[in-house]
């Protein structure tokens, strides 16, 4: 007999490691009656609305899901994800890589790119690498994915590999690291951490884009907000990323919007779960044929660049 409670876990604020929270979303599992559904339901491309019960830190107000699926079974729906609807806009995702990659170089003022060795951290398909490469730095990725690392290694032809930031080796060094929509998805988030400190060099940069729960969007639209989804396992602002960072050596220079290009039709798609009527402009723009126009959006999707200041 399937009961959702064997398959929970209870953990401290990632943040502070306090264990005193209020409770700003209950949970509701009733729809989860076979360990097929929880499987489904967390995958990382999942678009599921938040099922968790979502709470906040009373010492440090950090937002997160506790109690929370098993991380065992969260890491192998990862393993085992399958989405050629997510691959489908890789080549609107390559545009919005592209520019964010040429302002993060004039924020930095980085020269020599072909000397740069940059690691990015839950790639997917490999189309951020495949905008690393296209600029001429050295792109290393790696994808939990055992379909998106083969997709993106026959597709792009860029050094991607199947795995977690565990899998690499300790005593590689990198210049930049990057997790583009991940780290709200990583199931021990110290540890991961821990490592990005470990295999960065000295004076390296880390890129974190997350979706921003103190944004405008979030606050507009509340509990209707489209990144409150059960497979985000924490809710991120400036305030608890900075001081998550601190603990790493890593301090906070630079942010800024990140506005994300994708087809008309596919925001469209993914908008109507949350706003119903979405539903009848997708159909009129099928119509129209105008389902392929690349539109950018920002619904609180924010880049934080940090420096490591040791």
């Amino acid at each position: 007999m399937f009961n959702i409670k064997d398959y929970l876990e209870k953990i401290y604020c990632p943040c502070c490691s306090k264990d005193s929270f209020k409770i700003l979303n209950n949970s509701n599992y009733k729809n989860i009656d076979s360990f097929k559904k929880l499987n489904e339901v967390y995958k990382s491309s999942s678009d599921n609305i938040l099922l968790d019960q979502l709470v906040q830190c009373d010492y440090c107000s950090f937002q997160y899901l506790n109690p929370r699926i098993i991380s065992k079974t969260i890491i192998d729906s990862y393993q085992d994800t399958v989405d050629e609807a997510h691959v489908s806009q890789d080549k609107f995702r390559l545009q919005t890589f592209s520019k964010s990659l040429k302002k993060i170089i004039k924020i930095l003022n980085l020269k020599n790119l072909s000397q740069k060795h940059f690691l990015d951290i839950g790639s997917a398909s490999g189309i951020f690498l495949k905008a690393l490469k296209n600029l001429g730095f050295k792109e290393e990725g790696y994808e939990p994915s055992k379909w998106m690392v083969n997709y993106g290694k026959e597709k792009y032809e860029i050094n991607i590999n199947q795995g977690f930031i565990d899998n690499i080796n300790e005593n590689k060094k990198f210049d930049l690291i990057s997790f583009w929509d991940v780290l709200e998805h990583v199931t021990d988030l110290n540890k991961t951490l821990k490592r990005v400190e470990t295999i960065s060099k000295k004076n390296s940069y880390l890129i974190i884009n997350v979706p921003d729960n103190d944004s405008f969007a979030c606050k507009l639209m509340g509990k209707k907000w489209p990144f409150y989804l059960n497979v985000h396992l924490y809710y991120f602002d400036r305030k608890s990323l900075e001081k998550l960072l601190k603990k790493y050596k890593f301090k906070l220079i630079k942010s800024f919007p990140h506005w994300q290009y994708l087809s008309l039709g596919y925001v469209l798609m993914r908008g109507s779960k949350y706003i119903r009527f979405l539903k009848y402009f997708e159909k009129i723009f099928k119509f129209l044929k105008l389902s392929n126009i690349s539109v950018p959006y920002n619904m609180g999707q924010t880049t934080f660049i940090f420096e490591k200041s040791e």
